[in-house]
C-alpha cells in the first residue's frame, strides 16, 4: 500500500504541474513523499514495522509466538 500512496502522490504532482502549470505542485508532492518516508523510517527504527518472514521459509510455521501469517503478537501484517 505504501508504494501505491507514493505513486499516487507523485502522479498527482506531475499531472497538476503538466496540465495546470502549477510549478509548485511537483515540489509539494516531493515534500509529501519525504514526510511519508520519514514516518516509515521512524516506525521501522522503533520496531513498529511489519515483521517480515524469512525468505528461506516457503510457508511460515504457526507457533505460540506467531500468528498464521508468521507475524509476532501485536503486529498488523495480516491486516493490510
Amino acid at each position: 500500500m505504501l508504494c501505491t500512496y507514493l505513486s499516487a502522490v507523485l502522479l498527482v504532482g506531475l499531472v497538476l504541474n503538466a496540465t495546470l502549470g502549477w510549478t509548485w505542485a511537483d515540489p509539494l508532492a516531493a515534500l509529501v513523499i519525504a514526510a511519508i518516508a520519514l514516518k516509515e523510517g521512524r516506525d521501522a527504527w522503533q520496531g513498529k514495522g511489519c515483521c517480515a518472514t524469512p525468505a528461506a521459509t516457503a510457508a511460515p510455521s504457526v507457533t505460540a509466538t506467531t500468528d498464521p501469517c508468521g507475524c509476532r503478537p501485536g503486529c498488523a501484517c495480516c491486516d493490510d
